[in-house]
């Protein structure tokens, strides 16, 4: 029996599918899919910096700059200062501030404690250099000394008429020698570890040489004049002595006997 021609017969090829066109879906992967929902991957979060470390040496300049009034340590904490310095940077390390307030405490002390200290040292030179004192404590005999030496019973024989201002060093001599400079007393100026204003100490030297000038026995022809305690020698001497001098215009050898009047002035 025949066939109608337009029945498909099993014996013929499946016609190829038809193409993909640019907007077909991609074929699905086969094969089972993996649990849980589909998520895009997570961004990283930014983790903050370890801290650096703080420098030790810049530690230990900061503490010895606080005790830098020792003069070797002020010394040492510059030089831990510049150490830290190059570790802080080289290394990375913390601690700058520290070093750099380490540094200007240890280089403020340095100046303070050299400053205090020539004050000083100018000082002693000028008390212990001149001449040998006798048992009375009066000089035994003529030499040169800075003006810190002088106090009451010591003569000098120098033209102060020629000096604009105090001489910074004297021609000492015994009293009972030609002179022209005598320190006839002392007074201490009141007041307490606290220096008072210049003008203030200037005063209370004046009366208290004045109230013991009242009756001394001053040669005719000099001058009454006085010498106040300066703020070095107030504090690092305690030397508060108002210096009360009589003044020659020429050569005598005698010596001023000082009032010792009770009523004296009171200093300010």
């Amino acid at each position: 029996m025949s066939r109608p021609i337009d029945e498909p017969s099993a014996d013929q090829p499946t016609p190829p599918p038809h193409p993909a066109g640019p907007f077909a879906a991609p074929p699905h992967p086969a094969g089972p899919h993996a649990p849980g929902p589909h998520t895009w991957p997570p961004y990283a979060v930014p983790q903050p910096k370890p801290k650096a470390k703080v420098s030790a040496l810049a530690v230990i300049s900061f503490v010895l700059g606080i005790l830098g009034f020792v003069p070797p340590l002020s010394l040492v904490s510059i030089g831990l200062a510049v150490g830290a310095f190059r570790r802080i940077f080289r290394r990375r390390q913390g601690g700058f501030g520290l070093a750099v307030a380490g540094l200007v405490l240890a280089c403020t002390w340095t100046v303070v404690v050299a400053t205090v200290g020539g004050v000083a040292a100018y000082g002693l030179h000028d008390m212990t250099s001149g001449p040998a004192r006798g048992k009375d404590g009066h000089p035994v005999a003529a030499g040169r000394a800075g003006a810190w030496y002088l106090k009451a019973g010591d003569c000098a024989a120098d033209d102060l008429d020629r000096f604009r201002a105090e001489p910074r060093h004297y021609q000492i001599v015994p009293c009972d020698r030609p002179h022209r400079l005598e320190v006839f007393a002392s007074a201490r100026v009141p007041g307490g570890n606290t220096y008072p204003d210049v003008a203030a100490v200037q005063e209370s030297a004046r009366r208290l040489c004045e109230a013991r000038t009242e009756s001394a026995e001053v040669p005719p022809g000099g001058s009454i004049g006085y010498f106040y305690p300066s703020q070095g020698r107030w504090w690092l001497f305690d030397d508060r002595d108002a210096l009360c001098v009589f003044i020659s215009p020429t050569p005598w050898s005698g010596t001023v006997k000082p009032g010792s009047d009770p009523k004296a002035a009171k200093p300010v």
